[in-house]
């Protein structure tokens, strides 16, 4: 199945790279504060920011789809290095199997889960911004 998309211009991937960014230093400042729901949350979308400024640059679409799965799928159909690609994708794939935990759920996550979630995050983030360096 396609993923639904829609058209950004290319030229518009650093928007989603600050934007990341911006979520990246949230989810840290709520590590530090031990909002350990809130670091998690921002975690999730520093990830999804950073995947959509990959799509933008590489096809220049990003994901319309009301599920995360469509993301992944996008990001899959990129013409990347499949072990590369497959590596990174490991960390958005833990980080949205909290999402729904994080944000909708009774439970309440941990300290565990914030650092676990920021290191994905983080990974995620730094892999991007290579990728998106390497083709400038």
């Amino acid at each position: 199945m396609t993923p639904k998309t829609r058209f950004v211009p290319r030229t518009n991937f650093g928007n989603y790279l600050r934007k990341s960014d911006e979520f990246l230093r949230s989810a840290r400042t709520a590590v530090d504060r031990r909002d350990w729901d809130a670091a998690v949350s921002h975690a999730i979308h520093a990830a999804l920011c950073a995947s959509d400024a990959l799509t933008v640059f590489y096809s220049g679409s990003r994901s319309a789809g009301e599920s995360h799965e469509e993301t992944l799928r996008q990001l899959t159909g990129l013409r990347m290095d499949r072990g590369e690609l497959d590596r990174n994708l490991a960390h958005l794939r833990a980080l949205l199997q909290l999402k729904t935990t994080a944000e909708y759920e009774d439970r309440l996550l941990g300290e565990r889960e914030a650092s676990s979630s920021l290191q994905h995050a983080e990974r995620f983030r730094a892999w991007a911004n290579a990728k998106l360096r390497a083709s400038d």
